[in-house]
Parts: structure tokens; C-alpha cells; sequence
């Protein structure tokens, strides 16, 4: 018989909301069951590196949290070298992982839709690798407006209300203050140059910025990488976009729109620039890094 480990970020959004659910619902259900609650990245690298060896393996992980407590618990999952089943119980405020993937957001819906799996599934994450950094993301990485955006709502305490309808506001003043950049790309033993690129993205999923749907066609299933690339884009060209991205999700046919698919990639810029990996913000003075997937086994 499975037992289940809740993972619990006590930082994440609704995580501590979720928790008081979860105290009442679970007790119902003839499960075995824990809850590890974290309270910083550190602690839960600790928690996970004491569990390497003494968690059994049939037994399953369920992340309680955001797409950002996902992100953290697969680095250290991945590190530790860990093969048991993730499940997911969403509580944060973008939760594209759980959109992609058909799991309710309703707590006491998203538990039972976790006790009627029967067996894991393989999904795809991806791996960014540059010299001795590596990142992981599950739903999506992103260079320029995506990484401006999420650093302009953390400096202004917003992060905590992130959601599509904040992100779409946020657009018009990450247009206004991204510069321009070169990228290049290249698959294989093909290279595409462009040089006034303010939107970089690769995604494993359709979805970012809480449901957005920048990557329609992207999957987690397939194991394959889209690359989503927005090139001197004018005001009016924005506003065409925009209104293709959210009507019909037909901005791709966009001529300043340029999207690309393969299980690896490597994208180079030159320049300082704001990224984000699934929600998370980070920067450096230039990217030089390798895209790859990596099939982990989900309970979902």
C-alpha cells in the first residue's frame, strides 16, 4: 500500500489555507499519510536528502504549493536522485502545472483526483545547463519581458496576487522598459540569429503567468521543448498579439512571432537580462545555456 508525503511550502500562497483542508479531508480517506512542512529552500534540501534513504519506494511525494514549490522540491528530488512518483495538490497563485495537466484546483477535488491513480506517468521537465549552473523548470523558462515582469512585481510586492489578469497588466510597462537584445539559437547543426528580441521563452507546457497561453501546443507528454521567440516587436504589433493570444491563441502566425520544437536547444545572449523558471527570478550578465528534457515520474 502507497503512503503519501505531503510536501507543504508554508511560504507558498494558499499553502497554509490548503493545509487546514487537508487536516480535515484527509482522515477520511484510508490512506497513509504525513505532512513535511518546509519553511525555506534549505530545509527542504535537508528534508529530502535525510529521506534518500529511508524513504520507501512505493511510496509517493504529493508537492502542496505553487509552480515555484514545484520547481525547488524537483531541484532537490532530481539532486538527491530520487524515483518515486510526484503527485501535486496546487496552492499557488499561477499554478500552470496543475492546468496543463487537468488537476482540479479545488483541494478537496485535486485529493481525490489523486487517490483514483492507479500508476505513475512519465512527464517531461526541462534542464538548462551553463558550466557548473544548472536550473529546472517544469512548466517554462524566460528571458526579457517574461523575467522583467516577474522582477517588477516582486519589487512591488505583488508576486503574491500573480495570476493572468496581473500579468497581462504587467505587459504593457515590461514592454515599455525591456531593451532589445541579440539571441541566438541553435538546433542542431541549424543556427537562427535575431537581434531585437524582447521575449525569449522555452515551455513544456501551453501555459505561463497563470494561464496565459503563449505555448499552445507545448506538452509535458511529448518530450519536446517549443521555444517561443517575439522579435522587434512594435506597440502596434503588441497590441495585434495580444489580441490573437487571447481571443484565439493564434499569435504564433504573427510575423514578429517565431516558434521552434526539439527535445534540445541552446540559446546564447550576450547581454544582462531578467529570466524566469517557472515563476521564479533570476539574472545574469549573459546566457549561454543547453535545453534539454528529463522524464520524471508523476502521480497525476
Amino acid at each position: 500500500m502507497h503512503s503519501y508525503h505531503f510536501i507543504i511550502n508554508k511560504h507558498s500562497r494558499n499553502s497554509q489555507k490548503v493545509l487546514k483542508k487537508l487536516l480535515v479531508l484527509l482522515p477520511k480517506h484510508k490512506v497513509e499519510y504525513k505532512f513535511l512542512i518546509t519553511e525555506s529552500i534549505e530545509q527542504l534540501d535537508t528534508l529530502l536528502e535525510q529521506l534518500r534513504s529511508t524513504m520507501p519506494k512505493t511510496d509517493i511525494f504529493v508537492v502542496v504549493g505553487g509552480d515555484g514549490s514545484l520547481n525547488q522540491f524537483i531541484t532537490f528530488y532530481t539532486k538527491y536522485g530520487f524515483k518515486n512518483p510526484i503527485g501535486y495538490i496546487p496552492a499557488g497563485s499561477g499554478n500552470d502545472f496543475a492546468r496543463a495537466n487537468t488537476i482540479p484546483f479545488d483541494t478537496e477535488e485535486a485529493l481525490l483526483h489523486l487517490f483514483s491513480i492507479k500508476e505513475k506517468e512519465e512527464r517531461s521537465i526541462i534542464i538548462a545547463t551553463q558550466n557548473n549552473t544548472t536550473h529546472f523548470a517544469v512548466n517554462s523558462i524566460g528571458f526579457g519581458i517574461d523575467g522583467l515582469i516577474g522582477q517588477l512585481l516582486e519589487s512591488k510586492g505583488k508576486k503574491e496576487k500573480m495570476g493572468a489578469p496581473s500579468y497581462m497588466l504587467s505587459i504593457f510597462s515590461g514592454f515599455a522598459k525591456q531593451e532589445k537584445f541579440s539571441l541566438t539559437l541553435t538546433i542542431g547543426t541549424h543556427s537562427y540569429e535575431f537581434n531585437s528580441v524582447q521575449l525569449a521563452l522555452v515551455a513544456n507546457h501551453p501555459s505561463f503567468g497563470g494561464g496565459i497561453y503563449i505555448a499552445p501546443d507545448a506538452s509535458g507528454k511529448d518530450d519536446q521543448l517549443e521555444v517561443v521567440i517575439a522579435d522587434n516587436v512594435s506597440p502596434k504589433n503588441l497590441l495585434s498579439i495580444l489580441r490573437k493570444l487571447l481571443i484565439n491563441q493564434t499569435h504564433k502566425s504573427h510575423p514578429k512571432i517565431h516558434s521552434f520544437k526539439s527535445k534540445e536547444m541552446t540559446i546564447h545572449i550576450n547581454s544582462g537580462q531578467y529570466a524566469q523558471k517557472d515563476g521564479e527570478v533570476f539574472h545574469q550578465d549573459e546566457y549561454d545555456y543547453h535545453f534539454q528534457t528529463k522524464q520524471l515520474p508523476f502521480w497525476i
